[in-house]
């Protein structure tokens, strides 16, 4: 009799513990759902300077990027536009829909795939989601007013993806935030780049599709045929080095640090 009613009692606190224990997952992960949904709410989604950001995926976002998100916002004086699954339908053209290999792509990799759609279809603003060192307003009429393509911030040493421009840096601007006028030959080109490296690899994706949000090729024996910075990084400097003479550089720099 005692013995049954010890397991008994165990019984009750552990399923008291388990219960406990979903209902603090439910709340952090109603939270988080909120905060992304709500993100947009106060801002004009039709007028004013807009930089898109992105959360592709259905991974937490921590208080870290949350602040960097809002410092965005606030210090840019621009319209920040988070995109996410659930509001991405919107802004994908018809005649022009998501590459098939979209769906096995890592949520890192989904994003530079989006920035790159959206900044040769839509243009305007992107960023990282990192906090910025000042207003974009005057970048974007900088840009605005001239016969420049992209507006970025100077790019540093170090910072060059594609190997045969690794020492061009100067020259060139960076790959974490910019500004872009649509359907120019250089965000042609580099959309275009980007679908024939997606189209080559489709089968493998298929084959080996992404496990986890930063997923790249050979990082701890993973088979995603994807390397880290080939998507994006070597295709942006590649592409925007043979039109370094329509790079505008007057975009403030984005925080490298303490952003995850």
């Amino acid at each position: 009799m005692n013995k049954n009613y010890k397991n008994n009692k165990y019984n009750i606190i552990f399923i008291i513990f388990i219960i406990f224990f979903i209902s603090i997952i439910i709340f952090f992960y109603y939270k988080y759902t909120k905060y992304i949904e709500n993100f947009n709410v106060n801002n004009n989604d039709i007028e004013g300077n807009k930089i898109y950001c992105f959360w592709t995926g259905d991974n937490e976002m921590s208080s870290n990027r949350q602040k960097a998100l809002e410092d965005l916002r606030n210090i840019s004086e621009c319209n920040v536009i988070l995109v996410t699954k659930n509001n991405l339908n919107k802004y994908i053209l018809d005649d022009v829909p998501l590459h098939p290999s979209y769906e096995y792509l890592s949520e890192t990799h989904k994003a530079d795939y989006l920035r790159t759609y959206f900044m040769n279809f839509h243009g305007g603003g992107y960023s990282d989601i990192k906090k910025t060192t000042g207003s974009w307003t005057n970048s974007f009429n900088d840009l605005k007013n001239s016969d420049y393509w992209i507006c970025g911030y100077k790019e540093i040493d170090g910072g060059v993806a594609y190997g045969e421009h690794v020492d061009k840096w100067r020259e060139l601007i960076g790959n974490v935030a910019y500004i872009c006028k649509p359907q120019t030959p250089l965000t042609k080109e580099w959309y275009n780049e980007m679908i024939e490296l997606l189209d080559s690899k489709l089968e493998k994706l298929k084959e080996n599709p992404s496990k986890h949000p930063q997923d790249s090729f050979n990082e701890n024996g993973s088979k995603y045929p994807i390397e880290w910075n080939e998507m994006l990084g070597r295709i942006f400097h590649k592409v925007s080095y043979k039109y370094k003479d329509k790079l505008l550089n007057t975009l403030p720099i984005s925080i490298f640090e303490n952003y995850r």
